[in-house]
């Protein structure tokens, strides 16, 4: 029996896809990034930001040649890290991709939907946050001023980075630098749920369409976990692959000497458009967005419970959202970020929904090459989900070698499969157990 999940509202607006940008691992350009993944190159070596070499883990899937002398206002220098400014050339890509202008015109009709983390911050930084009192100053203060002053007056002799912590390492900032540098003045959202952000915010942006509350949603996500206390903390939860010797092995999803993934930082921005608006400025369309679901595995903050429960109840509700049935999926843009639970939990997952056809769909991580981007991956999962319906060619799992015996779905290894391809679901399985996946249509 074919398993349908078909409630959807005929009524709904259509949302589709006029524009993409991204900088990766793998290229500071969509076309880069994209002629890389298909080629199968990792875009993983060793850690550069900062010094790693008396740590366990000393790998990373770092952006390479980026431009950080862009052009951003002097007075938004002390807000913009790491991640906000791969963001901005993000944004900036896909923005010109969709043939879309926003400087000097009313745009209330433009929104924003972000996935993103705080800023990361570097162990070199904190002594410039606070470098204008030693600790003795500090207690010379409290002798001449009452207690409740002493903090207030720290602050106001700081760095200034200091005095903007605050602001800083807010989650929303890199939305509100978007809305500032691109004069976005319509609904402005962020997404905070760890792994599954940028795909929650791409939710969201979806929903702000159909709802009528925007025409056009700048919608994706950003991160940059790549420090000293990330590497640190992911380490101690024993979620990071130590293939230091070899780092482009190191990512191998599904695979059975997988040893935790690897973590990188990037971003990746699409433009969603309703239809109609999108026709009527003749923009080219890439793709629909049909379908959105989420749930909670409701089970362990690191852990994936092995039965695929809550990501099972993710993926039907795309699929119930979109009006598809299992026969329909052409595709399945894994989650797979190659640590033992993760994997065998999605494959459980998926064969829970697509019974016997599970056997059937190619299914395939680009994390195998890009990385674990956090934040901003399910954005850039979407983005290359796009490509693989426009190219009709599936990205590989690269480093597949060893077959699972508990993973046992077609994972696409090692090489590039051309299919007719016109139904796509991307997953995105976060820490915390929020899930949320993506259905994107080829647009007919």
């Amino acid at each position: 029996m074919t398993a349908y999940y078909s409630d959807k509202k005929q009524d709904k607006k259509r949302v589709v896809i006029t524009g993409f940008g991204a900088v990766t691992p793998l290229g500071n350009s969509i076309v880069e990034s994209w002629r890389n993944l298909v080629q199968g190159k990792s875009g993983i070596g060793e850690i550069t930001v900062f010094d790693a070499s008396k740590y366990p883990v000393k790998i990373a899937a770092e952006v390479k040649n980026f431009d950080f002398t862009s052009n951003i206002p002097e007075d938004m220098h002390p807000f913009v890290g790491r991640s906000t400014q791969f963001c901005i050339a993000a944004a900036r890509e896909a923005l010109a991709h969709a043939g879309i202008t926003t400087e000097n015109q009313q745009t209330p009709h433009i929104g924003i939907s972000l996935g993103s983390n705080e800023e990361g911050m570097y162990l070199s930084h904190w002594e410039r946050l606070y470098e204008s009192k030693t600790v003795k100053q500090l207690l010379e203060m409290r002798k001449d001023n009452p207690p409740s002053t002493v903090p207030s007056l720290h602050l106001a002799s700081a760095s200034q980075l200091g005095r903007l912590w605050q602001i800083r390492k807010a989650a929303s900032t890199a939305a509100s630098i978007l809305s500032i540098l691109f004069n976005i003045q319509g609904p402005v959202r962020t997404s905070t749920g760890a792994c599954a952000s940028s795909a929650q915010a791409i939710g969201k942006a979806m929903r702000l369409i159909q709802d009528g509350d925007a025409e056009i949603v700048l919608a994706g996500g950003c991160d940059s976990m790549l420090s000293e206390f990330c590497i640190a903390g992911f380490h101690r939860l024993r979620a990071l692959s130590r293939n230091n010797e070899n780092p482009e092995k190191a990512s191998r999803p599904f695979d059975l000497k997988r040893d935790g993934f690897v973590l990188g930082e990037g971003s990746g921005m699409l433009v969603l458009e309703e239809l109609s608006h999108a026709r009527k400025r003749n923009a080219v369309i890439y793709g629909e967005l049909v379908g959105y679901g989420s749930s909670s595995n409701a089970y362990s903050i690191t852990a994936s419970p092995e039965d695929g429960r809550g990501a099972d109840l993710c993926i039907k509700a795309a699929l119930r959202d979109a009006g598809c049935s299992i026969e329909d999926i052409d595709y399945i843009n894994a989650h797979g970020t190659s640590t033992y639970l993760n994997d065998k939990s999605e494959t459980a997952a998926i064969k829970n929904v697509f019974k016997d056809r599970a056997y059937e769909i190619p299914v395939s991580s680009n994390k195998s090459m890009l990385g674990h981007l956090i934040a901003s991956a399910a954005a850039i999962e979407l983005i290359m989900s796009v490509m693989t319906i426009n190219e009709q060619l599936i990205p590989p799992t690269i480093n597949y070698e060893h077959p699972d015996p508990e993973c046992d779905l077609d994972y696409v290894p090692n090489e590039p499969r051309c299919k007719r391809v016109e139904t796509i679901l991307s997953n995105s399985f976060a820490f915390g157990g929020q899930n949320a996946s993506v259905l994107v249509k080829k647009y007919q």
